[in-house]
This record gives C-alpha cells, sequence and structure tokens, in this order.
C-alpha cells in the first residue's frame, strides 16, 4: 500500500522525499506548481503510513521500482521526477531503469553516485552513514532523548534553517509508530549491504540520458559542492543545469523555496 500526495492537472511530477523527511516536504512546491502539472509525491516504502518492507529491502532500486509500478496503477506512462537526499538517488535510478518514460529529473542536494568520491571532508560531513551502519546501534541511538540525534542532523546539514523544527516533530511523530524508524535507517541499512553487489552499483553508476537540474545548498552540512562541480563538467551542457544556492542547507526545497521553485519551474517548462 502506497499513500501518496496529489494535486493538480497535466504533465505529471513525482516528487521523492528523503531522510528524515516525508511527502509532507513537497506542499508548498506542490501547491504551488500544480497550477500546470499534475503533481504526486509518494510517502516512499518504510516511511508512514506506506508499508514496511517486510524482507528489509530498501535498496534504491526497490523504491525506485515501487514508484514505476506506482505510475502503472496510476495509468501513467511518461512523466518528470524531482527527488530530494534519499529521493534523488532514486530519481537517478529510476532514469536508468526507465529512460523511455522520463521526460527531466531533478536532484536535489544529492549528487549523481558516480561522482561521489571518498575523501577527508566527504566523510566527516557523511558521518551519519557510519552512524547508521550498525542496526540494532544506530536504532537505539537514534530513538534516545525523543529522538535528539535527529535534531542534531537537521542543525548539522541546514544551518541556517530556524523553521526546522515544525518537520522535526511531525518526523518524530512518524518514526515513534511501531516500525517506521527502521523502515527509514533501511535505506541506509541497505546501503551497506549491498556496496558489493555489481549489478545494482553499475545500475546506479549510469549516467542518465535525459535533461538533468541539480541544485545545491552552500550552506549543505551532508555534502561538499565539487561532486555538483564535476558533474557540470562532464555532462552535455544541453542537457545539465546547476543552481547553487549561496545560503541554503540540505533541504533547499524548504529553506528557500522562491529560489527552488523559480528553478525547477523554469526547468520543467523547458521540456513542455
Amino acid at each position: 500500500e502506497y499513500y501518496y500526495l496529489e494535486k493538480g492537472e497535466g504533465p505529471v511530477v513525482f516528487f521523492l522525499h528523503g531522510f528524515p523527511d516525508w511527502a509532507g516536504t513537497w506542499e508548498q512546491s506542490i501547491e504551488y506548481l500544480s497550477r500546470s502539472y499534475r503533481c504526486i509525491a509518494p510517502v516512499l516504502r518504510g516511511y508512514y503510513p506506506s508499508f514496511l518492507a517486510a524482507d528489509g529491502d530498501y535498496t534504491m532500486k526497490s523504491v525506485a521500482d515501487d514508484v514505476l509500478q506506482l505510475a502503472d496503477a496510476l495509468d501513467i506512462e511518461s512523466f518528470d521526477v524531482v527527488g530530494h537526499d534519499w529521493g534523488a538517488s532514486m530519481t537517478y535510478c529510476i532514469a536508468n531503469l526507465c529512460p523511455e518514460r522520463i521526460g527531466r529529473i531533478v536532484a536535489v542536494a544529492i549528487p549523481h553516485p558516480d561522482f561521489l568520491k571518498p575523501n577527508l571532508i566527504t566523510l566527516y560531513k557523511a558521518r551519519h552513514f557510519l552512524r547508521f551502519r550498525n542496526e540494532k546501534k544506530s536504532l537505539a541511538y537514534t530513538r534516545k532523548n525523543n529522538f535528539a540525534y535527529l535534531d542534531v542532523l537537521y542543525k548539522r546539514w541546514a544551518p541556517n534553517w530556524e523553521e526546522y523544527k515544525e518537520t522535526s516533530t511531525q518526523i518524530k511523530t512518524f518514526f515513534s509508530k511501531e516500525g517506521r524508524l527502521a523502515g527509514a535507517l533501511g535505506y541506509y541499512w541497505s546501503f551497506h549491504r549491498t556496496l558489493n553487489d555489481n549489478n545494482l552499483q553499475s545500475l546506479y553508476r549510469q549516467h542518465p540520458a535525459m535533461p538533468l537540474l541539480a541544485m545545491f545548498g552552500e550552506s549543505d552540512g551532508a555534502l561538499v559542492r565539487d561532486p555538483f562541480l564535476k558533474m557540470e563538467k562532464v555532462f552535455d551542457p544541453a542537457l545539465f543545469r546547476l543552481a547553487i544556492h549561496p545560503t541554503a542547507g540540505h533541504f533547499l526545497q524548504q529553506e528557500a523555496p522562491d529560489f527552488f521553485l523559480e528553478h525547477v519551474e523554469a526547468f520543467l517548462a523547458e521540456g513542455q
């Protein structure tokens, strides 16, 4: 069972959320873009109230397959995709799974996997991946003191976002429900489990064939800018756009909605 937000008519745009977040992260974007598009934001597997994966599979490919099956169930043949955080990773994956169905993609805060090269700075900024590697310890640690670690992440990843508390409170409510924190952390656990899966890694490393807008906030405490600049050098300039906000952090769509929507609206309109 998949829960999703939907509004508008016209060309379809799927919005995919990340961690620690949910489909509501796109409410302002949907309200604005639904004037011209049919906007659909699924609550991804593991997150309340969508289904929990009985086999613990939260790989990017499996979640990408979910989105394709949802599109099929709604009789949607072609669509654009906007993804943030893990949702950006799913967006790259969807683009490789069915390029014939995807018009344009927008990746927020996460560069293409082929450009994520480990170094001291990137490893330090992404140290939550190590924190979440051990399944039992990561569950206990994240639950402590009313999910205090989530607030640490919000403040680290988006130091200039003063209004994060509303999102944090909502996410803590969801993660308090049975199995939901494990569902969300399952994305990290599946990532670590499949690092040596050559078939999956080969799929993830493929470069998308359609136009791509990548977006990044200079104050993002989870990532560095360099991978995005490398993407700009490698991808076809006729297909690639890069938008960098000078003060926003990891949650660009909520921290700088006017900037975000201006760029996304213009980019999607190019494909109409």
